[in-house]
């Protein structure tokens, strides 16, 4: 064939890169299958295009390569990219194009805008014939855009068992009925399934104000029909169609929910024509789910749209998307049709859930009847239904979520439960709000609710005020939890445990919404699959809306009974600078909260970092005292949270060290807590804190600056660092590895610097207390000053930053041969320190080192 006009034409109606991409696939189908002006011309495209044929069926079974072509990758989405290019081949030999004045394949965004115009006119009770030329050419032109693409997914799906559907009513030249249209669609169907399904399932496309939606619709919802008998047998048509859909988690829903992620931006809903961009579900099974449940049978729509905005318009290549839809959807169109096997009773409705609840149920009334121990059926029962909880989706998809149960504490629990607990909104059935399956006293009823804990809240404020506050945080609750009346969820706690317990009559109280089954009725593994999806996207919202800080207990005993009080006298004591230079850093870095002790090695940074913490705290408790040191391999990951292997071959996430305490003190919001930072200049600042740079000011210290962090799973609550919590980081000046701190950090911290000591009265007092003579003492403290001016008066090289620090010569312990520990510490202390700082000056570093060591 004559590429270069196959190419004039692509350049015509593509962008650049579909250009490319169609000649290279041309080029491809001609070396595997010969001349395509020949193929056309003896009408065998249709040949090429049956070897071109793969479903998402033959992937799944692991079918082969089907053509002649060599290609490695995803067959499935190959195979399909040069299907379309044949059909783009054969639009290129019948003279059709893109534009619109040949009534071809395209919409534009100035398309949109004037359907938007017209139908603004519509609302002021404007007619079609009121309409400028413009808004009925646009009009015109997205009817027979509509048609082209309905007729390029009919090649697509490569059969004639198929019907096109536009615009019910709509007239080219007067509208539907005179009226104008509120958008313009095309529906596509099998023509077998006209009469028994109600022309259902279809795949569509829809242009409206909105923009255009397109995808899979198994039902066309009732409430689009104005007709009763049809919606009539819409609804009669629905539950038969749905019935054949694949179920949930089964290899073909995995396929195509696969694909449909590898895509990208679909949305799963209860009917078309909703607001563009939201999910009514999670993923494709949690859709699959609901549509097989009676009250998805009952509603009797659904669908898988993908939308375009305006302004999104331009720049989509609506025969790529439409062709891709087609493909994805093919093998349902191709399966859901009369006398079509319908998915067996133990694969549509199995119920092991069912099963392993009764069976607890059971063992727990059987065990209950003898005195409380342990029954090894009864904990046998327990774990087979929380495994299954566990790998049930909903659940396994969260890996912060946890499955507990409880069947008493030393006498049988008089309502026993099953939970389901995000362990970063609770990690305790006695706080905070969960899920729970709470069996009536009667052994007769199960309530799957979201609940909260009461234990906490009626500890803490007694039984008539802590049952106030139940059902005054289940109303909160109940506010942002609208979604799941739709899903067969009662909002309300009316439910009855069939107990008058205290306890039994709080867990009514917190009861934020319930779904209630009988236990001799309990649901199947689809119908509970689709009603805990829809509970936990509800639970994952609400903790979207909480903060770390408002999830934990304030409350707790006072640890500090037994500590002693830490004052400025205990600070001072050994400490070489002055008191009034102690309190001023003291005093900045309550201001700041954030401090930075720099200095040369041996100023005693690590040592004065404790004395101000302990004095900040008030006492020398450890537990409130963290150090870490950075380093150049130190990361996010190890400060904040992040991912690590998890010893069984996998890898799970981890809370980092700075995370871990500042839960412990937004546990404990009276009190202080200093987080240590050794060395940090040393480590990739931007990398390891990254958004706690914002949130670490002191001004930024509150849950209204909350973030949501990087690793986070969706439902997690947002974070922030508590205002109790005080930062005091350390940094050699000496350390010529180092990176310059940047301005962002410098703004945040409150920098101090800390002076050699040699002439602090206290730091000669000390070595007289060691046992150091007086003359060596004065040795010390000259020589060693003189050599720090020295040090600091190298600005070439060195600074002020370079000066050596007095705790080189602090013994820990009492000196017997003064000369001798003198003359070490200049050997294996000093002498390294001057060799590095003069590492190409060697003699002037043992020279300095023969005068500290003259008599």
């Amino acid at each position: 064939m004559s590429e270069e006009g196959f190419r004039t034409w692509l350049e015509q109606n593509y962008a650049p890169n579909t250009v490319n991409t169609k000649l290279f696939e041309i080029r491809q189908l001609q070396s595997a299958y010969g001349n395509l002006d020949e193929l056309y011309d003896q009408d065998r495209l249709d040949g090429v295009m049956e070897r071109l044929q793969y479903s998402a069926q033959d992937k799944a079974v692991g079918k082969p390569n089907p053509s002649k072509l060599d290609l490695k990758s995803d067959l499935l989405r190959d195979l399909s990219n040069y299907r379309t290019t044949i059909n783009y081949y054969r639009n290129y030999r019948e003279g059709k194009s893109r534009s619109a004045g040949d009534g071809a394949t395209t919409i534009t965004s100035r398309d949109i805008k004037l359907l938007k115009e017209a139908r603004q006119k519509s609302y002021r009770g404007l007619r079609y014939a009121d309409l400028d030329p413009e808004e009925r050419a646009a009009h015109v032109s997205v009817h027979a855009a509509l048609g082209n693409f309905a007729k390029a997914v009919i090649r697509v799906l490569g059969s004639d068992d198929y019907e096109i559907r536009l615009t019910s009513g709509f007239h080219l030249k007067s509208g539907v009925r005179g009226a104008i249209p509120k958008d313009l669609w095309f529906g596509i169907y099998r023509k077998s399934n006209a009469k028994p399904f109600a022309g259902s399932p279809q795949l569509f496309m829809i242009a409206s104000s909105r923009g255009i939606e397109f995808g899979f619709a198994p039902s066309t919802h009732p409430s689009g029909f104005s007709n009763a008998a049809i919606k009539d047998e819409v609804r009669a048509a629905a539950p038969k169609i749905f019935d054949l859909l694949p179920n949930p988690e089964s290899p073909l829903a995995s396929q195509i929910g696969d694909q449909l992620t590898e895509s990208g931006a679909w949305f799963y809903r209860t009917k078309t024509r909703e607001t563009p961009n939201e999910n009514d579900f999670e993923s494709f099974h949690a859709w699959l789910g609901f549509l097989k449940s009676e009250q998805g049978k009952s509603e009797a729509g659904g669908a898988v749209s993908r939308y375009l905005l305006e302004n999104e318009v331009d720049g989509s290549d609506l025969e790529v998307e439409i062709t891709e839809m087609a493909e994805i959807f093919r093998p349902l169109m191709e399966s859901i049709r009369p006398g079509a096997n319908r998915v067996s009773a133990t694969e549509s409705a199995t119920r092991e859930f069912a099963d392993r609840f009764e069976n607890l149920i059971l063992e727990f009334d059987t065990a209950r009847s003898g005195p409380f121990q342990v029954s090894k059926p009864l904990w046998e029962a327990a774990s087979d239904l929380r495994e299954w909880l566990g790998a049930c989706p909903p659940i396994k998809r969260r890996p912060h979520f946890t499955v507990g149960w409880s069947p008493g504490k030393g006498v049988w629990a008089r309502v026993p439960w099953v939970s389901i607990l995000n362990t970063n909104v609770t990690s305790t059935t006695q706080e905070g709000v969960y899920c729970v399956f709470l069996i009536s006293q009667d052994l007769q009823s199960v309530y799957l609710t979201l609940a909260q804990g009461v234990t906490r809240v009626i500890d803490q404020n007694g039984p008539t005020e802590g049952a106030r506050i139940l059902q005054e945080l289940a109303a909160k609750y109940r506010a942002q939890a609208g979604d799941l009346a739709a899903h067969g969820f009662t909002l309300g706690n009316d439910v009855d445990l069939k107990c008058d317990g205290r306890l039994a009559k709080n867990y009514e109280r917190g009861t934020v919404a319930y779904m209630k089954f009988d236990v001799d009725a309990l649901p199947d593994d689809r119908t509970i699959t689709a009603a805990l999806d829809a509970l936990m996207r509800t639970y994952d919202e609400i903790a979207e809306r909480e903060t770390v800080g408002d999830m934990f207990e304030t409350e707790v005993e006072d640890e500090d009974a037994d500590l002693e009080p830490f004052t400025l006298v205990e600070a001072m004591d050994g400490l070489f600078m002055p008191q009034s230079e102690f309190e001023r850093i003291l005093s900045t870095w309550k201001l700041k909260k954030n401090l930075v002790l720099q200095g040369a090695p041996g100023v005693g940074k690590s040592f004065i970092a404790r004395r101000l913490a302990y004095t900040l705290i008030g006492a020398k408790d450890t537990k409130r005292v963290e150090a870490v040191q950075f380093h150049q391999s130190y990361g996010y990951e190890d400060f904040v949270q992040g991912y690590r292997p998890d010893g069984a071959g996998g890898f799970a996430r981890y809370n980092g060290s700075f995370h871990r305490f500042c839960s412990d003190a937004l546990r404990q919001p009276d009190r202080t807590f200093v987080f240590i930072i050794d060395e940090i200049n040393r480590g990739n600042l931007s990398k390891i804190f990254g958004e706690l740079m914002l949130l670490m000011e002191a001004d930024k210290r509150s849950p209204e600056w909350a973030v949501q962090l990087t690793y986070a799973h969706k439902g997690e609550p947002r974070f922030y660092i508590p205002d109790n919590v005080f930062l005091i980081g350390m940094m050699n000046t000496a350390d010529r590895s180092l990176s310059l701190v940047d301005y962002a950090l410098r703004r945040r911290f409150a920098f101090v610097t800390m002076e050699p000591q040699f002439s602090s009265s206290g730091f000669k007092a000390h070595l007289v207390r060691a046992g150091v003579p007086d003359a060596l003492i004065g040795k010390i403290v000259g020589r060693m000053n003189q050599l720090n001016d020295v040090i600091g008066a190298d600005h070439h090289n060195l600074g002020d930053g370079y000066r050596i620090g007095h705790s080189f010569f602090v013994p820990t312990s009492q000196v017997d041969d003064a000369k001798a520990w003198y003359r070490l510490t200049i050997e294996t202390e000093i002498r390294p320190l001057l060799e590095e700082y003069w590492f190409d000056e060697r003699e002037r570093a043992n020279k300095w080192v023969e005068q500290l060591l003259a008599d």
